[in-house]
């Protein structure tokens, strides 16, 4: 394989249309597909810019007895560059949301800080502010 590029990240859901709610309003995030309309099977895509999410609906019976985070192999967090925290965490906070104390990254990143919070489905969710590469 040359070149790749992702196309988009998974999650199953306890509730999708809770979730797509979720990361349209404090991400930006916008539905650009429906698989399966109608159907007890239906899923979507979300886009922001070139990153997809796909929510799926999970088996309440699994869900009853989990929830979404780390996991000892695999999965570990999403993360989103914001330009500021304090509104973010505002508005996370607004939604009955209480984010970790913020880190300050400032001597590994100059001007960055990062706060880590779970969303409503236990997913770890990372913002970064003023986070750039080595190179």
């Amino acid at each position: 394989m040359s070149s790749a590029a992702v196309n988009h990240i998974a999650f199953f859901c306890r509730d999708v249309a809770a979730q797509e709610e979720f990361f349209c309003k404090h991400f930006g995030f916008q539905r650009s597909r429906t698989f399966n309309a109608g159907q007890p099977n239906e899923f979507i895509m979300l886009r922001l810019g070139s990153v997809r999410l796909e929510l799926f609906p999970t088996d309440p019976v699994k869900a009853a007895e989990n929830k979404g985070g780390e996991q000892p192999i695999g999965f570990r967090h999403l993360a989103f560059d914001v330009e500021k925290l304090e509104p973010a965490i505002q508005s996370l906070r607004e939604e009955g949301i209480e984010p970790d104390p913020i880190i300050d990254n400032r001597k590994v990143i100059p001007g960055s800080r990062i706060v880590f919070f779970r969303d409503h489905e236990g997913n770890i969710i990372e913002l970064m502010e003023g986070y750039r590469d080595e190179k």
